[in-house]
């Protein structure tokens, strides 16, 4: 019986290696020397828990919902305020039913399958079925959700020179091991499910799965669900059951071409949201989650009678979740700012402020000629409201003109610019302010360049007109001082 209980263990300890060698993911650390688990963003923690020895994963699964950040460059940005829900279930227990985890309709190239009595999983040598995970092995709750949230993210340094800035969540179930019979492999389906309540969740999104199939580059919807395969076996004492190893994972393991969890070569199939960053640069078969940020720069620049020295302030809006300004239903949300008059906390060279402070009435950065205000971590629902206010004694003219980038290049300007516009130093609240500019960041960042000038005064012919009759009267002078000096001598 020793012999047959050892001989049992050590296969099922060869099967946990060979899943964990067909998928990638979390918990606690493995080996990453296989090409097929997922190093993502170069961190070392798979997404395959497997105990060491006789230690144990205390009955829980965890993994962690990730969001990668893109377009915040090497600084750090805020984490958006989303949710997301996830729920765990047994495989369908019914012969011959298969679960097909996709999104938007059937892609057989990508469909993951359970066939009670069918499904398998070998270490090349020994082969054993696939059971279907219970309610009954389940412990309450089986609804678990992974919230983010803007005020919990510290955003003062950097990001990173070369790693993309990610923001994670943990998420936990628990299994009751007296729901189980038998030492073995038991499957479970785990679903994610957006949440519409978070007030960023329009501004992250799922993004697609690819790969290459005989050469030819393929796309597939974003897989909100995922297998889960739960290790058991028999404690020490041989008196309970308990978990030691789990593996989650998207791909269908039972197909020749997906033997390892992989739909195409090259594929690393993390059973949750990656993204590029893997060590060939293909994305996971289920895709991943993307939360893009934008970034907004005001350049100044003056001519003519103006000196360059002289300060014009801003007044800068950023709106978001409503059409009517200064809403923005994330006030506390942190942004970063660069301006001439503060003073950089290094290595950053930005500095940290709320939405609400930079939509206040009082804050209007001054620029002067050369001098440019910027923003960077700006949700892509962002949409900003500019206008300048005159600080030059007297009326000046203005002209604007928008870019689709902040690097200001012809090539990308938005639209044709306003040129020659008056800016009245007294006046009403229009006379004194520039007409507002209102630019969405949904698609591109935006640049938005002023030019204020006073043009030099051109010469006009009334100074030529006026000098015959200046003459007459000079000359007209000159002869009445003659004729009274030569009277008076006389």
């Amino acid at each position: 019986m020793e012999r047959k209980m050892k001989k049992w263990l050590s296969f099922m300890t060869a099967a946990a290696m060979v899943i964990a060698m067909a998928s990638t993911g979390f918990a606690d650390p493995i080996s990453t020397t296989d090409p097929n688990l997922s190093i993502f963003g170069g961190t070392e923690v798979p997404n395959v828990g497997v105990a060491t020895g006789s230690a144990t994963l205390a009955n829980k699964v965890s993994f962690e919902k990730v969001i990668v950040v893109e377009g915040g460059g090497n600084e750090a940005v805020d984490e958006p305020d989303v949710s997301w829900k996830y729920t765990i279930r047994g495989v369908n227990n019914t012969d011959a039913i298969n679960e097909n985890l996709t999104a938007g309709g059937t892609l057989p190239d990508v469909k993951a399958t359970y066939t009670k009595g069918t499904t398998v999983i070998s270490d090349g040598t020994n082969t054993i079925y696939v059971e279907p995970g219970t309610a009954a092995q389940l412990t309450a709750p089986t609804e678990v959700t992974a919230a983010f949230k803007w005020d919990q993210t510290d955003i003062s340094g950097m990001a990173g020179p070369t790693a993309k800035q990610t923001f994670t969540r943990k998420v936990t179930f628990n299994f009751n091991t007296a729901g189980f019979t038998k030492p073995g492999v038991y499957r479970f389906v785990i679903k994610e499910e957006k949440l519409t309540t978070g007030k960023n969740a329009g501004d992250v999104e799922d993004v697609a799965g690819e790969g290459e199939d005989s050469g030819v580059k393929k796309k597939v919807p974003y897989q909100p669900e995922r297998f889960l395969d739960v290790y058991v076996r028999k404690n020490a004492a041989g008196t309970a059951y308990e978990i030691y190893g789990y593996v989650m994972h998207s791909g269908d393991t039972t197909k020749t071409s997906n033997e390892h969890g992989n739909k195409w070569t090259g594929h690393k199939n993390s059973g949750y949201d990656g993204g590029s960053d893997k060590g060939t640069n293909h994305l996971t078969p289920q895709g991943y989650t993307r939360y893009t940020v934008r970034k907004l720069k005001v350049r100044k620049k003056i001519s003519g009678l103006i000196p360059t020295d002289k300060k014009f302030p801003f007044e800068i809006r950023l709106l978001h979740g409503g059409t009517t300004a200064p809403t923005n239903d994330i006030p506390d949300f942190q942004v970063k700012i660069k301006y001439p008059d503060f003073v950089a906390s290094p290595p950053s060279t930005y500095k940290v402020i709320k939405i609400s402070e930079i939509n206040a009435a009082t804050f209007l950065p001054e620029l002067k000629d050369g001098e440019e205000v910027e923003i960077i971590g700006l949700p892509i629902n962002t949409s900003v409201e500019v206008r300048e206010k005159n600080g030059f004694v007297g009326k000046i003219l203005y002209d604007m003109q928008a870019y689709t980038s902040i690097g200001f290049e012809d090539a990308k300007k938005d639209g044709a610019a306003v040129t020659g516009q008056p800016i009245l130093s007294t006046g009403t609240d229009t006379q004194i302010h520039s007409a507002k500019v209102t630019k969405s960041l949904k698609d591109n960042d935006v640049g938005l360049a002023y030019h204020n000038h006073v043009d030099d005064i051109t010469p006009t012919g009334v100074v030529l007109t006026v000098v015959p009759y200046a003459m007459m009267v000079l000359v007209a002078f000159s002869m009445a001082f003659m004729f009274l000096t030569k009277r008076k001598e006389e």
